[in-house]
């Protein structure tokens, strides 16, 4: 069921739904950002809850969910803002991304008995969320699912043994208990794994840190809500760094050991690979030039102090696929002649970007838009753009390439062929028109578009395009084809 008639269900007096017993599934964004939906009742005989079903409803409160609901999608219940409370049965094996992100009144859950798997970002934000009872089958923490809550202690059940980069950035953590558990160790406010050879995360109290010598791998935000670290000291054995690592405000100092030959540092303590080529974390401010020789910059290397500028070398040549947010808000960014890789959420906060002419990949218009240097295809559009005028000679829409943009309608033009995954992703934009050359969309194409409610394809719906509605929030209640 994915209609606009399924708000004839909700009792308006009440703001409740009761699902009736001859529904299988709940459609991809069937009740999305309905108003006045206040209780929801599941039966039993829906085996899934599919992607975007109920997200984005800011009035909901209590979720019953009966046994014999096997799956619940993707964003299911994504920013149900006053979402307090939500019965999961153990009929449940399977809970989608970012399937609770921030309902920020849910205070109480008791996950499934065999549930192995905590998804990506699935309660991140989740900021009341003092207590979960983590199911004894559990196996894997993804990355970010427990993030930003308010879980003080946490006990580890006994077969959890993959623990994702910033799974547990919780400020209010204090206590992990790891006795029962055959994978990790806590010692000294920090979780490693069993033979310490792992680093995965310190707690936020921690004022400073001695780092096993056994460590030779410090997972990505390892240090991220320390916000009284000032200092951290790098041992000899640890030959990798990841992500964000040490994206924390107060952070001063970082030193490495002297026989570490995989890291080092200059003498503004900013962090590079032994070889130069990586940027970890810099500690100038102002009017920032990074070294000839750097090739890439990782995540979290900007941090904690403002920039008027970065100038960057001919040596770079561009980011990596999981690179959020790399650069800081700045007016202007040059992008030198040898950038061979562009991803658009890593200058999701760069104002205004320029690629230079000698650049034999990429080039830039007025500033405002990247494309590939035969302009076929568009990388990044200008977010404060409030009307979008992409170049008429574009055939592929890149992925995030739009994303974060004011405009509230885009329409593509007349040579788009292709559109890629999360085009829209955090745009403020509530329709886009599509030409009658489209030939392919991406499965993900409008997923985190939250404010898309009308996708118009000036096409017959003949079955050569698959994949709708293509993550849209709305779900087909948005697509509207062309006669």
């Amino acid at each position: 069921m994915s209609a606009d008639t399924n708000l004839y269900l909700m009792d308006e007096e009440t703001g409740t739904i009761v699902i009736p017993e001859n529904v299988t599934k709940i459609g991809e964004g069937a009740f999305a950002n309905v108003s006045g939906l206040k209780k929801i009742v599941i039966p039993g005989t829906v085996k899934e809850i599919a992607r975007n079903a109920f997200s984005n409803n800011k009035d909901i409160e209590k979720v019953e969910i009966n046994n014999g609901v096997e799956r619940i999608g993707d964003r299911a219940f994504y920013s149900c803002e006053n979402l307090q409370a939500i019965t999961l049965p153990d009929s449940i094996i399977d809970i989608g991304i970012e399937c609770f992100r921030y309902c920020y009144k849910l205070d109480n859950v008791k996950l499934p008995k065999n549930l192995t798997t905590i998804e990506m970002l699935t309660f991140e934000g989740c900021s009341s969320l003092k207590q979960i009872e983590l199911s004894k089958e559990l196996k894997t923490l993804k990355s970010s699912s427990l993030s930003a809550t308010s879980i003080v202690n946490l006990k580890l059940p006994k077969n959890l043994e993959n623990i994702e980069d910033a799974a547990l950035n919780i400020y209010a953590l204090k206590e992990i208990d790891t006795s029962e558990n055959d994978y990790y160790t806590f010692k000294g406010g920090i979780l490693y794994n069993k033979n310490m050879q792992i680093l995965i995360m310190a707690i936020a109290s921690c004022t400073s840190v001695n780092i096993e010598n056994t460590v030779t791998a410090i997972k990505g935000s390892a240090f991220k809500t320390c916000s009284l670290l000032t200092e951290i000291n790098i041992p000899a054995n640890v030959q990798q760094i990841g992500d964000l690592t040490f994206e924390n405000n107060k952070l001063s100092k970082i030193t490495v050991d002297p026989n570490n030959m995989y890291f080092t540092t200059d003498d503004k303590n900013n962090l590079y690979s032994y070889d130069g080529k990586v940027l970890y974390r810099i500690f100038d401010k102002g009017d920032v030039i990074i070294k000839e020789g750097v090739e890439n910059i990782r995540r979290g290397a900007f941090c904690g102090s403002v920039y008027k500028s970065i100038t960057l070398p001919e040596s770079y040549t561009g980011d990596d696929t999981n690179s959020w947010g790399i650069f800081p808000e700045i007016d202007y960014l040059l992008l030198p002649k040898n950038v061979n890789r562009f991803f658009q959420q890593s200058y999701i906060k760069v104002k205004s970007i320029e690629v230079s002419s000698e650049n034999m990949t990429f080039k830039s218009i007025n500033n405002e838009y990247i494309l590939s240097k035969d302009e076929k295809e568009l990388y990044w559009v200008k977010p404060s753009l409030a009307n979008v005028q992409i170049p008429e000679t574009v055939e592929t829409i890149k992925m995030n390439s739009l994303m974060c943009i004011v405009a509230e309608n885009v329409k593509l033009p007349g040579k788009v062929k292709r559109i890629d995954d999360a085009i829209l992703y955090f745009a403020k934009t509530k329709k886009i028109e599509i030409p009658s050359t489209i030939q392919f969309i991406n499965d993900g194409a409008f997923g985190g578009a939250d404010n898309l409610a009308e996708i118009i394809i000036d096409k017959k719906n003949d079955g050569t395009l698959t994949g709708a509605p293509w993550k849209c929030t709305y779900g087909l209640r948005a697509i509207k084809w062309k006669e």
